[in-house]
């Protein structure tokens, strides 16, 4: 993620300095297969900047762009959505260039990424590669991985993701990816993350505002006579975190009913304290209010 803007300059660079030259039909160096390979892929050419990142790793193995070659070529196969081939590509350029300066932990991400999104189709061989991540020593390959698993529909590997994520909040100061990581915990243990939070308003008490209001969220997915599905109780400075981990399916619902789910915020201020949002869908059941 961090390292887009770079390789974007890179691709600004390739294309300035084919301007220039007049870029060969058939390019014949390795910058000059480089160069064309950026400007295939400023075209979403995905298939004919892979080739040309082939070719160059062929004709040209000792070339200082090799490294590079490698990686774009897996993101190639990634934007053509092949993901076991460029997770395939990608631990290829790891196993090559382990400390590739610029974009070995981009390349590690894109694999955790990769292998969740085959877990998500079904694939359950890349369970243990999920795990593998979740106990990386590498931390950012670690903490993306838990927050990554989180939203993951598997309790063993969402039990694992519990103790990263606390750590992220215990350690990190980096106010996204706290963010990101609290967003996380809420969907695998709300528990675990309130209290904490809890203890952050006792001190720091302007976070949680002078009437100590409190964000309630229930689901009930048979009706309010059955025990809900999710119950969440959060101090106020948490409740735009908690809209945020409802589910795209229970979003389209409240859409439906014509509430803005994205400024839901302003919907449960008018509604005053203790006043109940109610939102039903059959025999499904949203309620928030502010208490």
């Amino acid at each position: 993620m961090k390292h887009s803007g770079l390789r974007f300059l890179i691709l600004l660079s390739a294309l300035a300095l084919g301007s220039m030259t007049g870029l060969a039909a058939d390019p014949a160096t390795d910058q000059e297969i480089f160069n064309q390979a950026k400007i295939l892929m400023f075209d979403l050419n995905w298939e004919g900047a892979r080739e040309m990142l082939q070719r160059l790793i062929r004709d040209f193995p000792r070339s200082g762009l090799v490294p590079q070659a490698y990686f774009h070529s897996a993101h190639c196969l990634r934007m053509q959505r092949k993901p076991e081939e460029a997770l395939r590509a990608y631990d290829q350029f790891l196993q090559k260039y382990p400390n590739e300066p610029f974009f070995a932990g981009e390349a590690r991400q894109a694999a955790v990424e990769l292998a969740a999104t085959l877990f998500e189709q079904g694939k359950t061989g890349y369970r243990g590669r999920l795990a593998a991540a979740l106990g990386d020593a590498k931390k950012e390959v670690r903490y993306f991985a838990a927050i990554r698993c989180s939203s993951l529909k598997d309790r063993e590997l969402n039990s694992k993701c519990v103790p990263i994520l606390k750590e992220i909040l215990a350690r990190e100061t980096q106010q996204e990816l706290v963010n990101y990581a609290s967003l996380a915990l809420l969907r695998v243990d709300p528990d675990a993350l309130a209290p904490a939070e809890a203890r952050k308003v006792e001190k720091e008490p302007q976070r949680r505002g002078s009437d100590g209001r409190m964000f309630h969220l229930r689901i009930y997915e048979g009706g309010e006579s059955t025990a809900p599905k999710v119950e969440l109780d959060f101090p106020v400075s948490l409740a735009q975190l908690a809209i945020m981990a409802l589910d795209e399916a229970t979003k389209a619902e409240i859409r439906k009913k014509g509430v803005d789910i994205d400024n839901i915020w302003e919907s449960l201020n008018r509604h005053g304290s203790a006043n109940i949002l109610t939102i039903r869908s059959g025999n499904n059941i949203l309620k928030l209010w502010i208490q």
